[in-house]
């Protein structure tokens, strides 16, 4: 959730998961040991800190009348969802890993099958023709066979990346790109090989 750390996101939810299991919040003491803080002085700091960015409240002044506001990430969960961010890609090259794997909150009717699907960021203007800008956020699932009209993440015998619309066509592929102006790549079958399916593309203004 915006706004929140890692740790402050578990501790809320972890609040949030315990009422709904049991219809009354958890003891300071009860959070304190779920996370192995040293105190209840440190379960304390963490509940001010989450009422103060307002979405915890504590009308009665005692520890189990803790409870998630509308801000909350219960008001919230059913409209994002946290994708592994994985790298750069760029047209031509191979794919760019970072050296750790990060997560981005996306929205959720975007995905449709969350194990497999993850989030890279275009690097440079090479796919400009795709409509895709330096900075986008690429979404993607991992799928090796593609339906006609998809646009897949593909590479080639000669290791290229490509991004473009797949039209098999027989013992071919006819690879189109988003701009009309850009001639159609035709592609033995046996000459790409599926990696992916773009599912969508977020854009970032700053």
């Amino acid at each position: 959730m915006k706004g929140l750390t890692k740790r402050q996101q578990e501790v809320l939810s972890f609040i949030e998961e315990y009422i709904d299991a049991h219809n009354f919040s958890p003891s300071y003491r009860e959070i304190m040991k779920n996370f192995g803080f040293s105190s209840i002085a440190s379960v304390s700091k963490h509940i001010n800190t989450l009422k103060r960015k307002g979405v915890l409240t504590n009308e009665k002044q005692c520890s189990r009348s803790i409870t998630p506001t509308e801000n909350s990430s219960s008001s919230k969960k059913s409209f994002e969802i946290e994708l592994p961010y994985i790298g750069y890609i760029s047209a031509e090259n191979p794919i760019e890993m970072f050296p750790q794997t990060q997560t981005l909150a996306v929205p959720e009717f975007l995905v449709h099958n969350p194990e497999e699907t993850y989030v890279l960021r275009a690097r440079g203007n090479s796919l400009n023709e795709e409509m895709i800008s330096d900075g986008d956020l690429i979404i993607i699932e991992t799928r090796t066979d593609a339906l006609d009209g998809e646009t897949i993440i593909a590479n080639t015998t000669h290791h290229q990346t490509l991004i473009k619309q797949y039209h098999p066509e027989g013992n071919y592929v006819r690879l189109a790109s988003q701009s009309p102006q850009t001639p159609p790549l035709i592609i033995r079958y046996e000459d790409i090989s599926v990696q992916a399916i773009l599912i969508s593309v977020l854009r970032l203004y700053s």
